[in-house]
C-alpha cells in the first residue's frame, strides 16, 4: 500500500488528474490554497514517485501500435517471477498479480501482426512457470486512464480544469492517421518521462526554441496524438480494491454495456476485445462491500451479460509504463 496522502494532497492529485499540466496557479484556485503551497506540494508528490505526470503517444491515433490484454496462469510459486519478467518488457504498459482463475494480467503493445505472433507464440510461452495464456486484442476503448477522475475535488472545479486542457482527455480517436516526425518523437519522449516539463526544458532537450517546442507539443495534443496523464496507484487515494474484470457480453449489447461501464466512476479503463472475453477493464473501489455492490448492481445489471470473471489485484507490478519499486 502507498503512503497515505493528507486532504490537501488528495485535492491536488484530483486537480492533476483533471488537468495534468495545469499551472500551479490554476491548481491553487481549484483546491483553495496558495500558489506557493501548491508548488511545494506538487514538487513533493512528484519527487516521491507516488504521483507521476506523463505524456503518452496514442498508438491508435498514430497507427504505430495496438494493444492486447494477456492473462496468464502460472505454476504455484511462479506468479511473482513471471510478472516481474513481463514488467521488464518495453512492450508492457501495465502488469498486475491477481487472485482468481489467472495469476497475472498485462497490457502489451504490439506494432504488427508479426510482432504479436512473436509475443504470443514465442516469448510468452518461454516465460518460466507459465501454464496457460489467454489473449484479448483491444478493438475499441470505452474508457482510458486519461479520463479517470475519482471524486477528489468538486465536479464543477474538475470540469473547469478539464476545459483548460489542450490535449484530448476523453476517448475520441482521430479518424485520419497522424504522422509524427523525429522532432515530434523527441518532444513526446521528453514528456513521457516528465509530463510537467516547461516549454523551455523541452526546448533545451530537443534542441529547438521554446516557441517551436510549445507549438509542436500543442499541435500533437490538439490532434489527439499526444495525451497527458497523471499516474497514481488507487490505494494511495483510499481505493483499496483494484480489480481486473473480464466479461462476455452478447455482441448486440456490447456497445451499450461498454458505455454504461465507462460512465461509472470506479472504472479506470474499459475496452471491447476479441477472444474468450469481449469486454475487459480495470476498476478501483474503496472496500469489499463497494466491490460487492459494483458486481451485483452495475455488472449484474449490464445488458447482454453472459459471464463475468473478476480478479482482485494483489500487486501492481507496473503501471503507466513504469515498474513499481520493490517493497
Amino acid at each position: 500500500m502507498n503512503a497515505p496522502f493528507d486532504d490537501l494532497d488528495l485535492r491536488i492529485v484530483g486537480a492533476l488528474l483533471a488537468h495534468p499540466r495545469a499551472t500551479n496557479a490554476q491548481i491553487a484556485a481549484a483546491v483553495f490554497t496558495s500558489e506557493a503551497t501548491v508548488s511545494r506540494r506538487v514538487a513533493a508528490l512528484l519527487g516521491s514517485g507516488a504521483v507521476r505526470v506523463i505524456g503518452v503517444l496514442d498508438g491508435e491515433a498514430t497507427r504505430r501500435a495496438r494493444s492486447v490484454f494477456v492473462r496468464l496462469r502460472c505454476r504455484p510459486g511462479h506468479g511473482q517471477r513471471t510478472a516481474q519478467a513481463l514488467a521488464e518488457w518495453p512492450e508492457t504498459g501495465s502488469v498486475k498479480l491477481l487472485t482468481g482463475s489467472v495469476d497475472c494480467v498485462a497490457e502489451i503493445q504490439y506494432t504488427s501482426p508479426g510482432h504479436l505472433l512473436a509475443l504470443t507464440r514465442d516469448r510468452l510461452p518461454a516465460l518460466d512457470g507459465v501454464l496457460a495464456i489467454w489473449s484479448n486484442q483491444v478493438i475499441r476503448r470505452f474508457a482510458t486512464p486519461h479520463r479517470w477522475l475519482p471524486d477528489l475535488i468538486p465536479a464543477h472545479l474538475a470540469a473547469e480544469l478539464r476545459a483548460l486542457r489542450t490535449d484530448w482527455w476523453d476517448d475520441r480517436i482521430p479518424t485520419v492517421p497522424i504522422h509524427c516526425d523525429p522532432l515530434d518523437r523527441r518532444i513526446v519522449d521528453t514528456l513521457s518521462t516528465d509530463g510537467r516539463s516547461s516549454w523551455q526544458q523541452i526546448a533545451d532537450r530537443c534542441g529547438v526554441s521554446a516557441v517551436t517546442a510549445r507549438r509542436r507539443a500543442e499541435s500533437l495534443m490538439t490532434s489527439g496524438a499526444l495525451r497527458m496523464r497523471t499516474v497514481v496507484e488507487p490505494d494511495a487515494l483510499g481505493l483499496e480494491i483494484d480489480a481486473f474484470v473480464a466479461l462476455t457480453i452478447n455482441p448486440t449489447q456490447l456497445g451499450r454495456a461498454g458505455e454504461l461501464l465507462a460512465s461509472h466512476p470506479a472504472v479506470l479503463m474499459m475496452a471491447a476485445t476479441t477472444g474468450d472475453r469481449n469486454l475487459c477493464g480495470e476498476v478501483a473501489l474503496p472496500s469489499d462491500a463497494a466491490l460487492y455492490e459494483f458486481l451485483s448492481d452495475t455488472i449484474g445489471g449490464l445488458p447482454g451479460l453472459q459471464l463475468a470473471d473478476v480478479a482482485v489485484s494483489l500487486q501492481s507490478v507496473k503501471r503507466g509504463g513504469m515498474v513499481a519499486a520493490a517493497t
